[in-house]
């Protein structure tokens, strides 16, 4: 017959094993917290660039269908971008035709171009609204085209900026920006396509 252990059997954690655990624990933090909140940025500006600019395509094959204008623009208050169609060319949707949509701006994300130009003006180019005072409107006309280049911008307070980019006029095509510099919104070579001459984007 086995005789019986003496002592203190199973032990738990020593003090020394979980602070070592915890220093462990506090570094992964320390490194992955910046790392999920840049993660975090991005996917807010990259989201709402993608629905604009799937908002865009929706509204030129809209146009298309309808043999009629349809419009794209941003709401400053609240700040949004929204589609409709506008038959009549009075910058209002059509009250006998369904929206083509409407995308909230995230927390942390503007109608913002560099340096700072805020709400309506940071719309780059397009065709001024009918109704005085609001921001420039995408129309997209019956042909596909679009009646005058131009993008929306949006940024974030870390100087980040995202562009939706409508050019030429004939094809109409769409595109997602970003700036290198950021210094002039109005300096055409400083926006890129994700990996455009082979260059990715880089985030601050």
């Amino acid at each position: 017959m086995e005789k019986p252990r003496c002592g203190r059997g199973l032990r738990g954690f020593s003090m020394i094993e979980m602070l070592a655990v915890l220093a462990i624990v506090i570094t992964l933090l320390l490194i992955g917290v910046p790392a999920l909140q840049t993660y975090m940025r991005q996917g807010k500006l990259r989201g709402i660039a993608n629905d604009t600019a799937t908002l865009m395509r929706l509204a030129r094959l809209d146009a298309i269908r309808r043999s009629c204008t349809s419009v794209v623009r941003i709401v400053e208050t609240p700040p949004r971008v929204e589609g409709f169609p506008d038959c009549d060319l009075n910058g209002v949707a059509d009250a006998d035709k369904p929206a083509l949509g409407s995308f909230p701006v995230p927390t942390g994300v503007h109608h913002l171009a560099p340096p700072n130009l805020q709400g309506k003006l940071s719309v780059g180019d397009f065709s001024a609204s009918p109704i005085a005072g609001d921001p420039n409107l995408a129309i997209f006309q019956p042909d596909g085209s679009i009646q005058a280049t131009g993008g929306f911008r949006f940024g974030d307070d870390l100087g980040n900026f995202l562009e939706v980019w409508v050019a030429p006029k004939a094809t109409a095509r769409i595109e997602i920006h970003k700036c290198r510099v950021c210094t002039d919104a109005s300096i055409r070579a400083d926006w890129y396509a994700s990996g455009e001459g082979g260059q990715v984007w880089t985030w601050k």
